[in-house]
């Protein structure tokens, strides 16, 4: 992390299949504060959870480069997708927000749902696969009737149902 701190060269870094849990995710963070070059971040299958994602948010809300998250395949609950959304509301830079696998449900997408009703930069969100039914679809939803920014809203094998669709309609 010390050398993503004080590097201005490198653009992506992808810790995906690295099993560094919120401890790696924390002090990656702390580098994050302080970097004005890296744009993506991909962290797929790191073992984070919510105090790793507390960490992140942290340094998303410092931040002004990030352009592309990955945070997919972890174990980020309602409470830390609330962090990340959170630290996004503030943040103008990220506009890719890949979250899929992490099973949050409709609480977590409810989260999602507050930051797309306000985000003016967020333009792809993947929610797939985190067990989202009806409410958290009609949450979102409705948020996307206010929202003008996104373009892309991937929702593969959520869990919703007629009501859902009938939401997203």
């Amino acid at each position: 992390a010390r050398v993503i701190c004080v590097t201005a060269t490198v653009t992506k870094v992808d810790l995906s299949y690295n099993y560094i849990e919120d401890e790696g995710i924390t002090h990656l963070a702390d580098a994050l504060k302080h970097n004005k070059s890296v744009s993506e971040l991909l962290l797929y299958e790191v073992g984070s959870g919510d105090v790793g994602a507390e960490a992140l948010a942290g340094a998303l809300r410092v931040n002004a480069t990030v352009k592309w998250l990955n945070v997919a395949d972890n174990q980020i609950k309602a409470e830390g997708v609330k962090h990340l959304t959170d630290a996004l509301k503030d943040n103008k830079s990220v506009s890719e927000f890949i979250i899929w696998g992490n099973g949050f449900g409709d609480e977590g997408a409810k989260h999602v749902a507050d930051l797309l009703s306000v985000t003016a930069t967020v333009t792809k969100v993947d929610l797939s696969y985190n067990y989202i039914e009806d409410e958290g679809i009609t949450h979102l939803a409705d948020a996307l009737k206010h929202n003008k920014s996104v373009s892309e809203l991937l929702l593969y094998e959520v869990g919703s149902g007629d009501v859902g669709a009938e939401a997203l309609a």
